[in-house]
C-alpha cells in the first residue's frame, strides 16, 4: 500500500478514491483519505480510483499489473 500512496503523491494530477457514500477523496492531498484507503474493505466491485491526468495512467497500470502477480 505504501508504494501505491507514494506513486499517488508523485502523480501529476489528482488521484481520487470513490467512497461508498458516492463522494470522492483526494489520495494525493488528503491524509484522511489515505487512512480510509487502508481501512476500506473492497466489495465485489473492488475499489475505484480515478486519475485526472492521463499522463499518470501508465505508472498506475504498471503498478496494478505487478501487484496482481
Amino acid at each position: 500500500m505504501c508504494k501505491f500512496l507514494e506513486m499517488a503523491a508523485r502523480s501529476c494530477g489528482e488521484v481520487l478514491l470513490d467512497l461508498p457514500d458516492g463522494s470522492r477523496a483526494d489520495l494525493k492531498r488528503d491524509g484522511t483519505a489515505r487512512q480510509l484507503l487502508g481501512m476500506l474493505q473492497p466489495g465485489e466491485t473492488g475499489l475505484r480510483v480515478r486519475l485526472s491526468d492521463r499522463g499518470d495512467m501508465a505508472a498506475f497500470m504498471r503498478y496494478m499489473s505487478e501487484a496482481a502477480l
